[in-house]
């Protein structure tokens, strides 16, 4: 029997016992969101996944990752089959997922005994959870099957009624879902698309066309953006349609698989290429609101992108937290040394500013869909805001954690790489930066600027009364009143337009995200007596004055003797909080006057 290299033992082996109770915010944020009446279920259901997710979630993950799924076009007779061809482990954790009641929860009456539907917060903290492990199965086509369920229960009640319950079966009897929108002629131009649709004389309709980015393309129904016969060029002439995998019959629809793509991440989740043959497919909706319809579906992606980057960013941080606390460098242990607690709290203010901004779109979205209307609009402008922050932020916070690890966080045996690869799918799916930023300007230019400043005030103003985070307040109004003047002063000329608007929509995010902290903050001190929250708030914050504010906190050596509770979570003295903000509040102040 051969002996390991002692030397082993010098490095830190990773943690798979509990990720639930080392987030201090995620249950305190949980909590607050979802009641005193549901927290005991909640809770129970947090703490399963605590174990679940790093015991069973993240080995399938990895599995599935290493064995990528397998085209089969032809059977052994020569008969074209298109069939996809994975792992155990992929089918193993999508039911695993899936039997939780990840799509259950948010369509379904009776999860775990609740009366009704589950809340968006919840299953956004559900989901939060198994991102962590997972981004390439739970990221994609579980969050195609929840966006599915909503955009059908929105538009198409007939279609709703027939598929829905399949959509989100706990049972193993699910229905798997994808959308169709990506062309060679247009990519995120879907008004360039050349998907044809023709009505036949029972009223179902036949595509033809190519389809060149299908992810999930193995799914059992399929949301395809076609032109009508007759109908105008550009995004508005497109319909949304309904395209089953089989038909009633049993026999394949006909469209055909080209190949599947040999992506940089997400490998465990096949992405293809498509021919659509006369393939059949119902109308959904009106036939001339196509793209409103699917917006629908891809405003649900975004919003779950942001859980899924909140997700990995908690995972980067966890990773480095454990690691560089098992670790002794130059006779001292690594998560000691002032230069790395400084780079781990970054970690740490990006992993709960991402969660913040989850949970607050999560619940301006339930808001929303029950009928209030300042959420509404408040929710235009915040869903791709937030998917913007977070996709960025997460590349970031995925690099630094690597660099934490050092030398192993390069190596495939460790969980880095992947984490590296699979969040950067998610800067380019549903709207690269550019066209996330045109969505904005687009937005804004269609009147949605008030919700979007009404909903970051009403936070703002609630944290400017009392409490350690207070003094930030002025921060964020006087930042609302700079982004207002900054629109009013948009160039008129197109191109001219928007060359400021991703930077304005990057400090918009980091407004809206910092109103939340500053208030979460004060009532985090007010109900355990710890300014952590708040500090962290200030942290992020500073941000807004570049460089010169974040080295007035993060230069002060005063913050060291509170680190290990900034960083795990725990007491930060209430003072101590209320100076940081103070001193961020003074810098961005004076940097925004100059």
């Amino acid at each position: 029997m051969s002996v390991s290299d002692p030397g082993s033992r010098y490095i830190p082996p990773l943690d798979r016992s509990d990720w639930y109770t080392p987030d201090e915010h995620l249950r305190w944020l949980t909590r607050r969101a979802v009641g005193v009446s549901s927290w005991p279920l909640a809770e129970s259901a947090l703490t399963e996944l605590g174990a679940l997710v790093p015991q069973r979630i993240e080995p399938l993950a990895r599995i599935a990752d290493r064995n990528p799924p397998v085209l089969r076009q032809y059977d052994g007779r020569g008969e074209r089959i298109d069939e996809i061809d994975f792992h155990p482990a992929y089918k193993e954790l999508e039911n695993a997922v899936l039997a939780f009641g990840a799509v259950r929860a948010p369509f379904g009456t009776g999860w775990r005994g609740l009366p009704g539907r589950a809340p968006r917060p919840l299953v956004t903290a559900m989901l939060y959870m198994f991102l962590q492990a997972d981004q390439a199965i739970t990221g994609c086509p579980i969050g195609m099957m929840d966006a599915m369920a909503r955009c059908l229960e929105r538009n198409d009640p007939e279609l709703a009624a027939r598929f829905v319950p399949r959509i989100a079966d706990d049972t193993g009897r699910h229905m798997t879902a994808a959308m169709f929108l990506t062309e060679k002629a247009g990519g995120s131009d879907v008004g360039a698309n050349e998907t044809v649709a023709s009505r036949a004389s029972d009223g179902t309709w036949r595509l033809n066309g190519e389809k060149w980015f299908c992810s999930c393309a193995h799914s059992d129904l399929i949301l395809v953006l076609a032109r009508p016969d007759g109908a105008p060029a550009g995004p508005r002439g497109l319909g949304l349609f309904l395209m089953p995998r089989h038909l009633e019959d049993g026999t394949r629809n006909t469209y055909v698989l080209h190949r599947l793509k040999e992506k940089f991440g997400t490998r465990a989740m096949p992405s293809a290429e498509v021919g659509l043959r006369n393939a059949f497919a119902w109308q959904v909706g009106s036939v001339d609101r196509g793209l409103p319809e699917m917006m629908d579906m891809v405003n649900l992606t975004r919003v779950g992108i942001a859980t899924a980057t909140a997700g990995a960013m908690r995972r980067n941080a966890f990773e480095a937290l454990t690691h560089a606390h098992g670790r002794t460098t130059f006779g001292t242990q690594l998560d000691v040394h002032p230069l790395m607690r400084d780079q781990l709290v970054e970690l740490v203010v990006d992993s709960i500013a991402g969660l913040t901004a989850a949970m607050g779109i999560a619940e301006t979205l339930e808001q929303a869909d029950n009928g209030d209307n300042e959420a509404a609009a408040a929710l235009r402008l915040l869903t791709p805001l937030f998917k913007m922050h977070g996709t960025e932020r997460a590349r970031i916070s995925a690099t630094e954690a690597m660099e934490v690890r050092g030398g192993n966080g390069y190596i495939e045996d460790w969980p880095e790489p992947r984490i590296l690869r699979d969040v950067y799918v998610h800067a380019i799916w549903e709207g690269s930066g550019n066209v996330i930023a045109l969505d904005v300007l687009r937005a804004i230019e269609q009147g949605a600027l008030p919700g979007y400043l009404g909903d970051t005030e009403r936070f703002a103003e609630a944290a400017g009364i009392e409490g350690p985070a207070a003094p930030l307040s002025r921060v964020i109004l006087d930042g609302l009143r700079r982004v207002d003047a900054d629109v009013a002063a948009l160039s008129t000329d197109p191109q001219a337009r928007q060359l400021p608007v991703r930077r304005l929509a990057r400090r918009m995010a980091v407004l809206a995200i910092g109103a939340r902290l500053i208030e979460q903050g004060n009532a985090f001190a007010e109900e355990t007596g710890s300014g952590r929250l708040a500090w962290i708030a200030a942290r992020y914050l500073a941000r807004l004055g570049g460089d010169p504010a974040i080295a007035l906190l993060a230069d002060d050596p005063a913050w060291l003797a509170h680190a290990d509770a900034v960083l795990h979570g725990g007491h930060v003295p209430l003072d101590v909080a209320r100076t940081a903000a103070q001193t961020v509040a003074r810098s961005v102040l004076v940097t925004a006057a100059a």
